[in-house]
Order: C-alpha cells, then sequence, then structure tokens
C-alpha cells in the first residue's frame, strides 16, 4: 500500500499522482480567471459629452427665443421694398428652440442618468445622439460644410462610448453593487 507520498516500499521511488478531476484546460473545464471590476471610462466619456451637448443645445434653444423676440420687437412702420419674413424668421425659430430644448432636456437627463449608472441613461443618451446626427445632417447639401460636421462627429462619438458593451458593462456591475 502507498503511503502520503507516494511510495509503496518498493525500488521504484516516489509515484505521482494526479489530484482527482479532470486537469486544467480539459474540454468544458475553464482555467481560474481573476475578475476586475469593469472600467467607466466609455461611460463617463459618453455622459460627460452628453451633458456638453445638453449645455449647447440648451444654449441654442435661448439664442432661438431671444431672435423671436428682437424680430417679434421690430418696428414694422419703415416704408421698404423688400418683403416682410417676420413671421417666417419666427416660426422658423420657435422651431429651433422647441427642437433643441428637447434636445438638450433629453441629453441632460441622460448624461444624468448614465452618471447614476442606470441604463435609461445610456438609452437616453444614445436616442438623444441618433436625433442629433439626424439633426446635424441637414447640414450637408452639395458639398462638405464643416460646421455641419463637426457636430456630426460630436454626436457620433457620444453615440458610440455611450453603445459600446463596456458602457452596459459598467452599468451593470453597478447594479450588482452591495
Amino acid at each position: 500500500m502507498n503511503d502520503r507520498y507516494g511510495y509503496d516500499g518498493g525500488d521504484n521511488g516516489p509515484q505521482h499522482y494526479l489530484p482527482p478531476g479532470p486537469p486544467y484546460g480539459y474540454p468544458g473545464y475553464a482555467l481560474p480567471v481573476e475578475h476586475r471590476a469593469p472600467s467607466r471610462i466609455t461611460a463617463a466619456i459618453a455622459a460627460s459629452l452628453a451633458m456638453v451637448a445638453g449645455v449647447i443645445a440648451a444654449a441654442i434653444a435661448v439664442w432661438s427665443l431671444v431672435v423671436v423676440v428682437d424680430v417679434g420687437n421690430d418696428d414694422h412702420s419703415g416704408s421698404s421694398d423688400l418683403p416682410d419674413f417676420g413671421g417666417l424668421i419666427v416660426v422658423i425659430f420657435v422651431a429651433l428652440a422647441v427642437v433643441s430644448g428637447f434636445l438638450a432636456l433629453l441629453f441632460l437627463l441622460g448624461g444624468v442618468l448614465l452618471f447614476a449608472r442606470l441604463t435609461a441613461g445610456r438609452i437616453l443618451v444614445i436616442i438623444s445622439s441618433t436625433l442629433g446626427v439626424s439633426l446635424s445632417a441637414f447640414g450637408f447639401r452639395e458639398e462638405l460644410n464643416y460646421f455641419a460636421l463637426a457636430p456630426c462627429t460630436f454626436f457620433v462619438t457620444t453615440l458610440v462610448l455611450a453603445a459600446v458593451p463596456s458602457t452596459g458593462r459598467w452599468i451593470a456591475a453597478g447594479k450588482n453593487r452591495p
């Protein structure tokens, strides 16, 4: 009979036995893996960009309302041969103020909720970035417009950072905290 060191008393020397069970690397058995917390870099950058976009959209909404008030206060009593486009300008800038205000609300709410590790924040940032990309695409006519390319690039970057799987893993890790 063998002793605890695998020596059976003969002249063969100690016999080494493998521990019971399949060896590491055997199909169906994974090597032990060290788990670490997911990185928050992509989520933090996406939330920060969403907050910046929200502030810019809110500033555009306020500026549009200032233009509407300014056009509404103009004196139209002067005799001019040019047609009065005041009504059209008011309609366009009120629409711009409404759209920019809605986009600002989505971006700011999404950024705050994403910082709070909520999936709703990620979804709001993705939706608002998609809306921002589609709205900035109106700036592209027949030729390349760099004033439309800059916000489009900004919104695409925010969209990609909010949609990558590492942002979702960071949010999911926050739900499992004690």
